[in-house]
């Protein structure tokens, strides 16, 4: 049989491994969902970074304005203009240094292949952030500075930039653009620098027969119609 695929998946099972020490049966439990395609409310994180993201999207394609903030009705003696000043959001200025890479782009391309792991069939699929001259963009943003953080390889291990670099192939460079806010960490793969995405599904499928409730579940709830 047939079925469905997603870097969303795989990773998701793939976090129940590498959590933080005592995350154990949260991430579990998170995959339990994502298998079951339980639709959740995005966690205080997750909605930051649909937020940073929309922010990104509106200074990019020019619909971005500032608020105005008005100092009491005064005015400028020699215009006659009002008195006031731009008040711009809270990491303003990470979104725009993102905005400024992918301007033009193309967002939310849904792409997708057919992969074929030991014999068994699976369609392969996802969305883009942003396309734009042959290199997948993706924004992610983090709720802390980067000065407290490790960022050096964060995604190596991910199966995201291995499975949309599958789906398109006329794209020849993934890169993750990270903010805090503030400051931009990129870190870019190839095709040839990227671990083919049939070990990510081989692994997972492997690890699924050996939990026979829980492949039932993914071959009802991921099951390719027709």
């Amino acid at each position: 049989m047939k079925t469905k695929i997603t870097k969303t998946l795989l990773d998701s099972w793939a976090y129940t491994f590498d959590c933080y020490e005592g995350g154990e049966e949260d991430a579990m439990n998170d995959f339990i969902l994502t298998l079951k395609r339980e639709q959740t409310p995005p966690s205080e994180a997750q909605q930051a970074g649909l937020d940073f993201e929309h922010l990104v999207m509106e200074i990019a394609e020019g619909r971005f304005v500032p608020e105005w903030v008005d100092q009491g009705g005064r005015c400028e003696p020699n215009s006659g203009e009002p008195m006031g000043y731009n008040k711009y959001p809270k990491n303003y200025a990470g979104a725009k240094k993102v905005a400024e890479i992918v301007r033009g782009g193309q967002w939310q391309m849904h792409v997708s292949t057919d992969v074929v792991v030991d014999g068994r069939e699976f369609w392969l699929h996802g969305f883009c952030d942003v396309v734009k001259a042959g290199v997948i963009y993706d924004i992610k943003f983090k709720t802390k500075s980067f000065s407290s953080l490790d960022l050096w390889g964060s995604y190596r291990n991910s199966s995201q930039h291995s499975a949309y670099l599958r789906c398109l192939p006329e794209a020849y460079e993934f890169v993750y653009l990270v903010s805090d806010g503030e400051d931009l960490y990129t870190e870019a793969y190839t095709p040839m620098t990227s671990r083919p995405i049939e070990e990510y599904i081989r692994n997972f499928m492997n690890w699924l027969k050996t939990e026979p409730d829980l492949m039932k579940i993914y071959e009802e709830r991921w099951a390719v119609d027709g």
